[in-house]
């Protein structure tokens, strides 16, 4: 066996992660500009880490700085994108993140620069939602589902579960759920209490 040429400069992956706590953090923004999807359609690109005096402060930046890839990006888990078109309820989620960080950082106002946003802070709201593995399991990842203004950051709860079938649960009755059944479609393990909802709302004021 050959020693590879990159051994020495590799950090050892032992398979032990820290997990970010669910609720709210204040988070910072690190990145933000106009996204091109697939289909055409732009949206604000929001890449977040978590600030402040939180015990998890840098978590992602962590996770990014020790990523041993050549082509590493930012973790999936802590961006947020948000429509840009130009219909009402669009403009109005769009409207209503703007005016989270106008709350969370006096004296700025938003000018339609987004590079302006690098910098500032707000609430970030993280949750858990469901996916399933390359062997079909079905497992939890920590998100960031939602924006909220920072003096929001107290009264934070954790958010409602979002199942595989798309449906939202609430955390404590998944968290139940989970512990007492091997069952986990979202039929099956909850019935009549998921609710429908449509898309993610990335803020409140």
């Amino acid at each position: 066996m050959e020693k590879p040429k990159n051994w020495d400069s590799v950090q050892a992956n032992t398979g032990d992660y820290e997990s970010l706590k669910l609720g709210g953090h204040e988070v910072v923004i690190k990145n933000a500009y106009v996204y091109t999807g697939l289909t055409g359609n732009q949206s604000l690109r929001v890449e977040v880490d978590i600030a402040g005096n939180d015990e998890q402060a840098g978590f992602y930046q962590k996770q990014f700085d020790s990523n041993p890839s050549m082509d590493k990006k930012w973790a999936n888990a802590s961006i947020k994108y948000i429509s840009l078109k130009e219909d009402d309820n669009c403009v109005a989620m769009f409207k209503g993140f703007t005016t989270c960080v106008e709350n969370s950082n006096p004296g700025y106002t938003w000018n339609f620069d987004e590079k302006t946003l690098i910098g500032k802070k707000l609430c970030g709201v993280y949750g858990l939602e469901e996916y399933e593995d390359n062997e079909g399991n079905v497992k939890t990842a920590t998100k960031l589902v939602q924006f909220r203004s920072l003096d929001k950051l107290n009264n934070v709860k954790i958010p409602r579960v979002k199942l595989l079938d798309g449906t939202y649960v609430e955390y404590e009755e998944y968290k139940n759920k989970k512990n007492n059944s091997s069952i986990n479609t979202a039929k099956n393990l909850f019935g009549d209490s998921v609710e429908i909802s449509e898309d993610d709302i990335p803020f409140e004021i």
